[in-house]
């Protein structure tokens, strides 16, 4: 074979090697970040929870797919109201524990437990808000059983708890009451930003990661969208509250879900606070308006 067609034979080799190295690496990379976002965050408990309330005492309860949710209750003597409350993405109860602390030295009883995958319940792949739906049903059930009627309970959820519920309650009137701090309203367009921060590569593995994390591990981003859910919120209350410097989820995305979930819900930006901050910024008056929220709002 004459040298210029070796040549250009070895280049075509070697463009199809390289080709085929690269996309092996993407998926590669991809898959391993997709592993990585969707792993459970459980961890052993650090905190003595007798340190938040003499009342304390454990809670758990069995979800309909078979895992056991596992936190804290802080009941009171007459167990009329409860208020849930539920956290953010890779986090634990332990990131309410000081805001149940209060609210429940407001006379409300307080649950405090981990999602699925998270702190002391059972390990589980994450799934932003989609399967975590299936905990706040376990948790009603367990409500009801206890003699809490739906009008009685009260939600708060932070981060992605706060879209959960949103997400939820477009299929599920029983959510009666709630108050979302530092929601996502849509996260396929939240992660566009967000998921090369996490992940600390080039937006261009973004396609990759999603769908390995589609095809692995069941995560459907296009369903996680709440301020679609918001359109079915209907006339329950509903309290929005999001720090106007969150870096996370901008506040544009809370003024959206606000005006599709209606004239129910009531709207409250906070200058100068960061992404689930605005109880650490201000304890007292913001134990104060989420108190006030829920008692102007659940059955006597």
């Amino acid at each position: 074979m004459p040298r210029g067609l070796r040549s250009r034979a070895f280049r075509r080799r070697f463009v199809v090697a390289a080709t085929l190295g690269f996309a092996c690496l993407y998926v590669a990379i991809s898959w391993f970040t997709a592993d990585r976002l969707t792993r459970a965050t459980n961890r052993p408990l650090m905190v003595d929870p007798h340190r938040l309330s003499r009342d304390v005492e454990p809670w758990q309860a069995r979800t309909q797919d078979g895992l056991t949710l596992r936190g804290w209750r802080m009941p009171t003597a007459d167990h009329r109201h409860l208020l849930v409350l539920v956290h953010g993405m890779w986090s634990s109860w332990l990131e309410m524990a000081g805001l149940g602390r209060d609210l429940h030295n407001q006379g409300y009883d307080v649950l405090l437990f981990d999602l699925r995958g998270h702190g002391q319940s059972d390990p589980s792949r994450l799934s932003l808000g989609g399967r975590e739906r299936g905990d706040l049903r376990t948790v009603m059930r367990w409500a009801r059983a206890e003699g809490y009627p739906d009008d009685r309970v009260g939600w708060l959820g932070y981060s992605m708890g706060a879209s959960t519920l949103m997400l939820e309650a477009a299929h599920n009137p029983a959510i009666h009451a709630a108050v979302l701090d530092s929601p996502y309203g849509d996260l396929p367009a939240l992660l566009k930003t967000q998921l090369s921060k996490h992940s600390r590569l080039p937006s261009w593995f973004n396609p990759g990661i999603l769908t390995a994390a589609r095809l692995f591990y069941g995560l459907r981003t296009e369903e996680l969208v709440p301020i679609k859910a918001a359109a079915f919120w209907g006339d329950r209350p509903l309290l929005l509250i999001h720090g106007e410097s969150d870096s996370v989820v901008p506040v544009a995305q809370a003024l959206r879900l606000g005006r599709a979930a209606g004239g129910s819900c009531t709207m409250l930006t906070l200058p100068g606070v960061e992404h689930v901050q605005a109880y650490n910024s201000d304890p007292e008056r913001y134990v104060d308006r989420i108190a006030g929220f829920f008692h102007d709002h659940l059955s006597p």
